[in-house]
């Protein structure tokens, strides 16, 4: 009797299958590998699965939250909220609620405006609990009442694409302790500067110099000087 009569059997041995992805260290919902994704993305972890049940499971990830300090998501926040501390404002009854919030002063004829605050996560808050000034509250805060912002030279250090963020030396805070900023906010069609061109580049920026932490270093108003005296104001990509 051949090998082709009766029963099939496998001759080659046991099947092969694709190892599965190992668990995240430091959350109980996603792979390492999602993780480390959803940690270099504003989309977070959630934006790179499908599924409603996968969603669910993995909405809100510690590793890659907003509210994580250091995760792409938190960087681009920070940013968001100086910028709207000193081009766009809240009204003043809102900054007078924040700071309120920020000093442990009393707010209670003005409870009906948290919603406001935590909508754009300055800050944290659910009915029955005491409000909390999150990071961007505090970033808003120190950008509109701090120490003015310094207009300081940023050279790029290096470049990371795997977590969407480069390292930059910005003179003002510190002579030798590199901070860690978006790449988008150093690559991009305004600086003109690419993954392979940035490598030393030397921009101009707003941040504040008396950061507590690299960390906490938040540039604004990134310019690439070569760009500003090579482009002809009347031309169509020209200073506005």
């Amino acid at each position: 009797m051949s090998m082709y009569d009766g029963p099939v059997h496998e001759p080659f041995g046991p099947e092969y299958v694709k190892p599965k992805n190992p668990d995240c260290p430091n959350c109980d919902c996603c792979t390492a590998v999602l993780c480390a994704r959803g940690r270099a993305s504003l989309s977070e972890c959630v934006g790179h699965v499908d599924g409603a049940e996968m969603i669910a499971r993995v909405t809100d990830c510690p590793c890659s939250a907003e509210s994580t300090r250091g995760t792409l998501s938190w960087r681009a926040a920070m940013v968001r909220a100086v910028t709207f501390a000193t081009e766009r404002p809240l009204r003043p009854e809102l900054e007078s609620l924040l700071t309120r919030i920020g000093e442990g002063e009393p707010f209670t004829d003005s409870v009906h405006l948290l919603p406001k605050l935590t909508v754009r996560r300055y800050v944290r808050w659910r009915p029955g609990t005491d409000p909390v000034v999150t990071d961007f509250g505090w970033a808003y805060i120190g950008a509109r009442w701090g120490a003015r912002r310094t207009t300081s030279a940023v050279t790029i250090r290096s470049v990371d694409v795997a977590s969407r963020t480069a390292e930059v030396l910005a003179t003002a805070f510190s002579a030798d302790e590199l901070v860690t900023v978006p790449l988008d906010q150093v690559v991009n069609s305004r600086t003109r500067l690419t993954v392979e061109t940035a490598d030393s580049a030397v921009l101009y920026a707003e941040l504040n110099a008396d950061a507590p932490a690299a960390d906490l270093v938040v540039l604004t108003k990134v310019q690439n000087p070569v760009v500003a005296v090579t482009t002809r104001p009347d031309s169509p990509d020209g200073a506005r």
